[in-house]
């Protein structure tokens, strides 16, 4: 009995360090993802200032698609300072009763789903700013005769953008694949995809200036408004996905067959992964043998749950188990 009671204890505070070095990782996220937030604000406000007096579409464009990252990860920001708050005692402005039936572990694993939340909302900001730039450099192309050429300001606006944008993009590359979080991942493509933004706003706005082709700025600016357009576009339908516990269904079944090659386990009946953040959930009905006892059931669910941590990084594992009518005997109870 002491040593169920010690493995009851040691898996307990398994769990807790593993949330623990969850929030962790969010915490260090949070820095690069400020770093990310400085670096955008400079960049916007030197394009915007440079398109200004340079007379770009594009330029101006391209900032308001920085400007887009610096809501966007500010309002990520905050969700992860939401979620890893740990020791708050409520939840979104509601108080957590004490006397509630949810433990600890299980209220965070909620906060957790709020970086998910969070970056939605970035998302219709983002949208919202795509259709901006579009109905913008629409207008302007339609005003062609009353429009001023770009100039080499402008040029030198893109430029910088480009070279500082490259530098955000390995600060997230890097982080993100050492923390192995996805928010900084993202955010990395985010940066690549600016990256690629700010290079084809640069060419634009040489050969607008070298060539004189007036409406070939406003054209790229259309451009740059329909992929910040898309890009809110995916981050609304990787959100809304995960959401509605949506995940790989290759994933899933990878998960499933892990499972049946247990010797224990006759089949698995039912399984359904989800996210909360970052962390992968999964539930499961397991078929197996009816005259197991409930500690063999036991000791079965702790061996799927170190299986599929190792492979899958599945922070938890519920489990329902269903007899095998076929290990059933005629004098047992039939349902």
């Amino acid at each position: 009995m002491n040593k169920l009671r010690k493995h009851f204890f040691s898996e307990a505070r398994r769990q807790d360090l593993v949330q623990k070095a969850e929030v962790t990782k969010l915490l260090n996220a949070t820095k690069s993802l400020w770093i990310n937030v400085i670096i955008y604000l400079l960049i916007t406000v030197i394009e915007y200032w440079l398109a200004s007096i340079g007379h770009s579409q594009a330029l101006r464009a391209d900032a308001f698609n920085n400007l887009s990252g610096v809501i966007s990860t500010f309002v990520l920001i905050v969700g992860l300072h939401v979620a890893t708050n740990m020791k708050d005692d409520d939840f979104v402005g509601k108080t957590i009763p004490s006397d509630t039936t949810r433990d600890k572990e299980t209220i965070q694993l909620s906060r957790f789903r709020l970086e998910t939340i969070f970056t939605l909302i970035t998302s219709f900001i983002i949208i919202l700013i795509s259709g901006q730039i579009i109905i913008q450099s629409a207008t302007s192309l339609f005003n062609l005769g009353t429009e001023s050429h770009p100039n080499l300001y402008s040029a030198i606006g893109a430029g910088i953008a480009t070279i500082l944008m490259l530098i955000v993009w390995q600060i997230n590359l890097k982080n993100g694949k050492k923390l192995q979080n996805s928010a900084l991942l993202a955010a990395a493509k985010d940066s690549l995809g600016d990256v690629i933004t700010s290079l084809g706003t640069l060419l634009t706005v040489l050969c607008a200036f070298v060539f004189k082709v007036a409406w070939l700025d406003s054209v790229v600016s259309i451009v740059i408004g329909c992929f910040i357009l898309w890009s809110g576009l995916q981050i609304f339908q990787e959100c809304t996905l995960n959401l509605a516990d949506y995940i790989d269904p290759t994933l899933e079944n990878n998960i499933k067959k892990t499972v049946e090659q247990l010797s224990e386990v006759c089949k698995v009946v039912e399984l359904k992964g989800r996210y909360n953040g970052n962390v992968l959930l999964v539930d499961m009905i397991v078929m197996v043998d009816a005259k197991m006892s409930a500690f063999e059931v036991y000791q079965l669910n702790e061996r799927i749950e170190s299986e599929l941590d190792a492979k899958f990084k599945v922070f938890d594992v519920s489990m329902q188990i269903v007899p095998d009518p076929e290990s059933l005997d005629e004098n047992d109870v039939q349902f």
